[in-house]
């Protein structure tokens, strides 16, 4: 009894994405089948070898039935970057408006959060996808072209690299390239960038690398929620709960493959040995249900908290984005009651960017739910909360508005700070 109580309180917790883990509108979706995932395979298996330019669009194909009027829903298969710089296949989507564009569209990227690594968690793979992402049809209104990368690996053969700002930005930037060769769609090189959570930290290293990687485009402002920006501060807080059971076994598999040092045996448990490389490879909802009974079990995925070990705090450390300058507005939007990315992560990082010299406005939240539930349903709903600033927000930066800074705000949160040990 104790332990099926924990379990029912603790599921919401692993939460770390535009996914609400117990939400009715997901639940009552229909759930993807391996025979729905089967049929998808050959669309999203490229060609061997693959050959072409970053943006090329592979193939494309309608989604059938999507909810959004006016314009047309397309799932896309196109060519990316790994991290040492080989050709990849990424899927996405791309939303093109179906009223006629006096001149180039300006362009929307969408940076997702944590899914799972399996081919079924990839959002273009996903029905659950449109109860996630409510501002496609506000973005399809006001004419934009909207285009949503999964990243390489997600739903795509080959490694994935989550958390890895270069390949998130690489992706991001791709789409947009996508886009604007998507047949009919009239996309523009200007754009601006959207993430929450996981796609938060992807955004914003968009902001970083936008220029070195794709100088012909032309990144008018970035806008996060909830976003993962201080990784040290925030596993120091959560590395021993839930959450190390959410995000651990995707930064296990990812993060190794690019520092070769890293070797996960020396920060996990036995428990977490044993089923790290299964569970980084279930989508949320059941990598969450088999985390959650393990924390209530009194299991912890690591060991010890891996930024306390040199190699992985380096790692942490070149992982975290840093504050964009000046030129490169930011909105950021963060619930007090957050319980997965924490309030004072992004307090601090507030705090730091504002110190930098960061055009950065935050907006913050109250508390975005209530019940048992509260600290993970907040975290998603920070993203249904804020997408109408953001989308206003974005629409400034296309009109060619200037951006305020309200660094002048003291955060309603004191930033994080480390405990003695």
């Amino acid at each position: 009894m104790r332990v099926f109580k924990v379990f029912l309180i603790i599921i919401a917790a692993v939460v770390v994405s535009g996914i609400v883990i117990v939400s009715t509108s997901v639940i009552q979706g229909k759930v993807e089948t391996n025979q729905t995932q089967e049929a998808l395979d050959p669309f999203y298996t490229p060609p061997n070898p693959l050959v072409g330019n970053p943006g090329e669009i592979i193939r494309t194909e309608p989604i059938a039935n999507y909810p959004i009027t006016g314009a047309t829903a397309n799932r896309v298969l196109y060519i990316s970057k790994d991290p040492a710089g080989n050709l990849r296949a990424s899927g996405g989507m791309v939303f093109v408006p179906n009223a006629p564009s006096v001149g180039e569209r300006k362009v929307v990227a969408y940076a997702h959060g944590t899914s799972g690594l399996g081919d079924a968690c990839a959002p273009s793979r996903s029905e659950q996808t449109p109860a996630n992402q409510p501002f496609i049809q506000t973005l399809m209104d006001l004419g934009y072209v909207y285009t949503a990368t999964d990243y390489v690996g997600l739903g795509t053969p080959g490694d994935p690299y989550y958390m890895v700002g270069q390949s998130e930005a690489t992706d991001v930037v791709n789409s947009v390239r996508a886009a604007r060769n998507f047949p009919g769609s009239k996309a523009g090189s200007t754009y601006a960038v959207m993430g929450h959570s996981q796609g938060g930290h992807s955004a914003i290293w968009t902001g970083e690398l936008s220029k070195q990687l794709a100088p012909e485009l032309n990144l008018v402002g970035v806008t996060v929620s909830a976003p993962a920006t201080q990784l040290e501060p925030l596993l120091n807080q959560q590395w021993n709960t839930t959450i190390g059971w959410a995000i651990g076994p995707e930064v296990a598999i990812s993060w190794p493959l690019v520092y070769p040092d890293l070797a996960p045996i020396d920060i996990v448990t036995p428990e977490g040995a044993k089923l790290y490389p299964e569970l980084a490879y279930k989508c949320l909802t059941d990598a969450g249900i088999d985390g959650a009974i393990q924390q209530a079990l009194g299991n912890t995925m690591f060991s010890q908290n891996p930024a306390t070990v040199p190699a992985w705090q380096n790692a942490m450390r070149e992982q975290t984005p840093k504050p964009l300058p000046s030129a490169m507005p930011v909105l950021m939007n963060q619930a007090i009651g957050d319980g997965i990315v924490l309030a004072n992560t992004n307090s601090l990082t507030q705090q730091k960017w504002c110190a930098a010299g960061s055009n950065l406005q935050t907006n913050w939240l109250g508390q975005l739910a209530t019940g048992s539930l509260a600290s993970a349903a907040t975290h998603q709903n920070t993203l249904l909360a804020a997408w109408p600033m953001e989308t206003d927000w974005i629409q400034a930066r296309f009109d060619g508005k200037p951006a305020v800074s309200n660094c002048g705000f003291t955060p309603p949160v004191k930033p994080y700070t480390p405990t003695a040990s």
